[in-house]
């Protein structure tokens, strides 16, 4: 009976050492599975993670490819109306070219040359003004004249197709400008010559005076 008890009391024994054996050997599998189970599934998150990271990527690329190409487009389409517009106000518009102001600037310089050479060709003839006073007068005419001719000048570019970048209205204003400036230089010249004259003849006047005096007198 004692020797039957201590085998069955070792047996009992041993089948706990196995038993706790596959319990250990079981916790220690599964305690090794479980952390590569959760590093698989670590990897696989991060994979996903790159994968829409990537895919997010591209369509961020895409979008930005296809703002850059709208961006160009637009910009080549706002840059052909710019060019459009600033072809355009290189035209010249037949109402502005025939603007009646353009022929008058014409004829009211040829009435300032008119001016001048009238006036000093009587003051040659008449002689009653000194040398250096008719070479003032001629030099305010060079003078007066070379501003009428930027005048004409500028007129000329706005009427012109192709030289200045302007708009119908700009253009306008432009011509009443200078048609402005224009009649001032005539008024100029008519009040600048009109004095020379007068100056002149008060000055004949006054020899007349002296010789009906020396002839009242007798003096030689």
């Amino acid at each position: 009976m004692k020797i039957k008890k201590r085998t069955a009391l070792f047996f009992l024994f041993l089948g706990g050492i196995v038993m706790c054996n596959n319990r250990l050997y079981a916790q220690g599998t599964g305690g090794f599975f479980n952390q590569a189970s959760s590093k698989i599934k670590l990897m696989l998150a991060q994979i996903a993670g790159y994968g829409t990271f990537l895919k997010e990527l591209k369509s961020g690329y895409n979008t930005t490819q296809n703002g850059l190409n709208t961006a160009h487009e637009f910009k080549n389409g706002t840059y052909s109306l710019h060019t459009a517009y600033f072809n355009s106000l290189m035209k010249v518009n037949p109402v502005v070219a025939s603007n009646p102001k353009g022929k008058a600037m014409i004829d009211l310089q040829k009435q300032i040359n008119t001016l001048f050479q009238n006036e000093l060709d009587w003051q040659q003839q008449q002689k009653a003004l000194h040398s250096n006073e008719i070479n003032y007068i001629q030099q305010v005419y060079t003078n007066l004249l070379s501003k009428c001719k930027a005048d004409m000048d500028e007129l000329t570019l706005v009427l012109t197709p192709g030289k200045l970048q302007m708009n119908d209205h700009q253009r306008i204003e432009r011509i009443d400008r200078l048609y402005a400036s224009m009649q001032d230089k005539y008024a100029f010249a008519g009040s600048f010559t009109s004095k020379c004259r007068q100056m002149a003849k008060s000055r004949l006047q006054a020899g007349q005076d002296r010789d009906q005096l020396k002839k009242l007198y007798g003096i030689n």
